[in-house]
């Protein structure tokens, strides 16, 4: 077959994913190119030319593919836009009734005093999705294109050198064969790429991988599950914010929840599920569900209606796990980077900050047009210099005391961390993949071999199936699967009899399942891939490390406006 022409396109500086770090640092870096030559005019210093920025997006429009738990600390965008709520930044509302509860089947304790890490007075309550439709504007206002639909899908490289990217081909056939409506991907070529996919980035794997850019500690993660109800009105309470954990299984397994009230009667919940997990039946969308029987759930919804229901990742890997974060022609910001303060679940002003000093790294870059390692290393001066740096210094050895054991974590370590700026009794503390805590069925427990039997009520609860209606996701069923399984083979002997395939259990989205084949007289892997809502999950939580998640065509996948 002959190589496929593509067309190519060259700009300064190219940005993957229009999340709130990208499009914080588009803009920040247009204002301070502004500044630096106002100044410059004034001082009768050296201009710079204003680049030519472009953001790429894999969601068909900018914000459908945003989830998170959006009660956003204000200390970020005040700094980017010191005015940004005269210019109408999409809060919902303002916090003021900060909650820390432990939960259980029949009820609940509050905290008389709300931990420090779970105090979000005067944090921001909005939709994530709308945030960054309202930040995409605003790069729009000051020249920065942004091209939704479409998914970079590999690192064009150089030698040692960053070159861009190449985003993928649409149109393919699930044979392979190309439909009449094929049009190959586009060689994008920058000065500088900043990869800011969010947790798990496909690109920024590869970049990872390529130029050897892992952190100290493996990265680790865990599972959000995402539900917005519209509840009745004498149920809703604006400003509150309401953060948790689940016993008695919070003493085995890691897990927490939040829950915050919109406008419009609208309530966010979710629920967070530690894939560092020892149990191949762990299954985060099937904890969301079990804690929705709490009695504090149960008096919060009855009578109310599902509206979204969505899933991602997030790393927890902290401080330690942060890869380095550039090489030359490329740096790394946001859930990407390992940002997220995890002690706090809080990464949208993590993500903004670091996407704010790597537009100013690109200042210097310009100005001495050297877009090497040598410059843009500049970036990571930057951030240990920043407030950014002192957060994820203060939550540096929070997983790794999970991973001791969760009641030596809370009880213990984690309360020591907050006296002694984040060191705890062990500094550092050591963490593992979040796939090798797996145990084989046979290593557990009798009572633990089999999945725990739990019926949907399909009024509070509900399966997967049911649940993946409500997220908006849309595939085109006639293309090559986007979930890449190495070896299927695996899946059917190997995994079926050591872990009794968990892809079924993990994946909150029924997009794997074992299917009789009466032929072989076996279960094999079938993959609903148009079910994806690109959580990353099963890239992460795969035993065997032989699923890789890449993006399928452009503008495809979930749609989370609105959450």
């Amino acid at each position: 077959m002959s190589e496929i022409e593509r067309e190519s396109m060259e700009v300064d500086i190219l940005y993957i994913g229009a999340g709130p770090g990208n499009l914080s640092s588009a803009y920040h870096l247009v204002k301070q190119i502004e500044a630096h030559n106002e100044a410059a005019s004034a001082g009768g210093g050296e201009q710079i030319e204003m680049p030519v920025i472009l953001v790429i997006e894999k969601a068909a429009e900018v914000g459908d593919h945003q989830l998170s738990g959006a009660v956003i600390n204000p200390k970020a965008i005040q700094e980017l836009m010191p005015d940004f709520v005269e210019q109408g930044f999409p809060t919902e509302h303002v916090c003021d009734d900060s909650q820390f509860r432990v939960f259980w089947r029949g009820g609940n304790i509050k905290s008389p005093v709300c931990p420090p890490p779970f105090y979000k007075n005067g944090y921001h309550v909005a939709s994530l999705s709308n945030v960054v439709k309202w930040l995409g504007a605003k790069c729009e206002e000051v020249g920065i294109e942004i091209y939704p639909g479409f998914a970079a899908a590999e690192v064009l490289t150089e030698g040692d050198k960053v070159l861009g990217v190449r985003t993928g081909d649409m149109g393919i056939a699930a044979d392979g064969s190309q439909k009449p409506t094929f049009q190959p991907g586009m060689d994008i070529l920058a000065k500088v790429t900043v990869f800011g996919e969010g947790v798990r980035g496909s690109c920024a794997k590869q970049l990872l991988d390529r130029f050897d850019m892992h952190g100290d500690n493996p990265q680790t993660f865990e599972t959000g599950i995402k539900e917005i109800w519209r509840v009745k009105p004498e149920k809703h309470q604006p400003g509150r914010v309401v953060h948790g954990s689940l016993l008695p299984e919070m003493l085995g397994q890691l897990n927490g929840m939040w829950l915050y009230d919109m406008k419009d009667n609208l309530v966010s919940f979710g629920f967070v599920t530690g894939l560092s997990s020892e149990d191949p039946n762990n299954d985060p969308h099937l904890m969301a569900q079990k804690f929705k029987t709490t009695a504090f759930m149960r008096d919060l919804l009855d009578g109310a209606e599902l509206v979204k229901y969505g899933a991602k990742c997030i790393p927890t890997g902290a401080l330690y796990a942060q890869p380095k974060l550039y090489t030359n022609g490329a740096m790394l910001l946001g859930d990407s980077a390992s940002m997220l303060n995890i002690m706090k679940l809080a990464g949208v002003h993590m993500a903004m900050k670091s996407g704010m000093l790597v537009a100013e790294t690109i200042v210097d870059a310009l100005l001495a047009d050297d877009f090497s390692a040598v410059t843009l290393g500049g970036y990571a001066e930057r951030f240990r210099d920043s407030w950014a740096y002192e957060e994820h210094l203060e939550s540096r050895n929070f997983t790794g005391s999970m991973d001791v054991s969760p009641l030596f974590g809370m009880g213990l370590n984690v309360p020591l961390m907050m006296i002694t700026g984040g060191r705890g009794l062990i500094d550092p503390l050591k963490t593992h993949p979040s796939h090798s805590a797996m145990k084989k069925i046979w290593e557990l427990p009798r009572s633990k071999q089999q999945p725990e039997p739990f019926e949907f009520d399909n009024v509070l609860t509900f399966s997967k199936e049911h649940l993946v209606g409500f997220s908006g996701t849309a595939h085109e069923a006639d293309q090559p699967h986007h979930l890449k399984v190495a070896d299927k083979e695996v899946c059917a002997n190997e995994c079926a009899r050591d872990y009794g395939n968990p892809c079924e259990n993990f994946c909150p989205a029924a997009v794997y399942e074992m299917v009789d084949n009466k032929e072989t007289g076996r279960k094999e892997l079938f993959i609903h891939h148009e079910n994806c809502v690109h959580c990353k999950t099963c890239d992460i939580a795969d035993p065997y490390q032989i699923i890789t998640w890449t993006t399928p065509e452009g503008g495809e996948g979930p749609d989370y406006s609105q959450m």
